[in-house]
């Protein structure tokens, strides 16, 4: 289980700048962007405030913050100068600066947002305090973060997986190295009481279809590591990922012919992977179509229907103070 181990800052800051610049986040899904809308608006916030989109990278949730928040003034920030001059370039009408290069300390926030940074930050503790530093006194803010919840499919494959969950960490043995940690909602609720926050709302997601759709739109790489019987810890472990595995590499099949003229990350042999995609996509979209579809509806009617329970492998938290 690999994870990179940063000691401070400047190291973060020089690894997601070489992320960053090689094409790192530069996509989201419509499903991912219009969850979080349908969140920061069931929140329920005055109409007009000040908001804080925390590790903002490309602003993509920048902007679906601005859409749900239509009257607020809005600002993102992030480590990396690479992220930020993409999200200034992809929403000028949004305020956007580097943390550490200009100092705004004086201008608290009445919403603060951040999405998959709390996995990736070198010392939990400074980050958190430092999220608070930017607080008004009466504020709500909403993290999204993975989780080691015990129940979720992702947690069922790694368990199944031979060291396939860091006692101290948390993390799941198929993580992107640069993850740091997986918390529990109890960990985090803990975490932000230190500075007068309480959690007063928790949803997940990825119990079982929503991590089929997760995985199924990865890399085919890890598709093949998540679920590979010969890491398996027992025999009875063996027969479950082999099935399981069977089942992922279809699903991936299947959204990787449906998205071919979708937008995606740009990274290395893009357009020759765009033409192998289209290829695909045109011998066999009568299937892989409707089935990516069927697996996104079930991806939905899940969140929709069990976001309250805590066997999800994502957390969103709601805090105010």
């Amino acid at each position: 289980m690999d994870t990179i181990q940063f000691s401070d800052r400047k190291e973060s800051v020089n690894f997601y700048e070489g992320r960053y610049a090689a094409g790192y986040m530069g996509h989201w899904s419509s499903f991912d962007k219009k969850r979080m809308y349908e969140l920061i608006n069931g929140l329920n916030l005055p109409a007009e405030g000040n908001a804080l989109d925390f590790g903002c990278g490309r602003g993509i949730f920048t902007a679906v913050i601005r859409e749900a928040l239509p009257g607020w003034t809005i600002t993102g920030c992030d480590i990396s100068s690479e992220a930020i001059e993409s999200a200034k370039r992809n929403n000028p009408s949004i305020t956007f600066f580097v943390l550490g290069e200009k100092n705004i300390s004086e201008k608290k926030f009445d919403f603060i947002h951040s999405h998959h940074v709390l996995e990736h930050t070198f010392d939990l503790e400074i980050t958190a305090k430092e999220i608070a530093s930017y607080a008004a006194e009466r504020c709500v803010m909403l993290h999204s973060l993975p989780c080691n919840h015990e129940g979720s499919l992702e947690y069922r494959l790694s368990q199944w997986t031979k060291n396939g969950i860091d006692p101290s960490t948390g993390k799941f043995f198929f993580e992107d190295s640069a993850h740091m940690r997986r918390l529990s909602a109890q960990q985090a609720e803990a975490l932000f009481s230190k500075h007068g926050f309480r959690m007063t709302r928790k949803y997940f997601s990825n119990r079982r279809w929503g991590a089929v759709k997760w995985i199924a739109e990865s890399n085919f790489g890890l598709v093949r590591n998540i679920s590979n019987p010969f890491r398996a810890n027992s025999t009875s472990s063996f027969f479950k990922l082999a099935v399981w595995r069977k089942r992922l590499l279809f699903s991936w099949f299947c959204f990787f012919a449906a998205s071919a003229f979708s937008p995606a990350d740009r990274g290395k042999y893009y357009f020759l992977k765009k033409i192998f995609q289209a290829l695909c996509c045109l011998l066999f979209f009568w299937f892989a179509i409707p089935v990516s579809r069927f697996i996104t509806v079930m991806a939905k009617r899940e969140w929709d229907e069990e976001k309250e329970n805590s066997a999800g492998s994502d957390m969103f938290l709601v805090f105010e103070r």
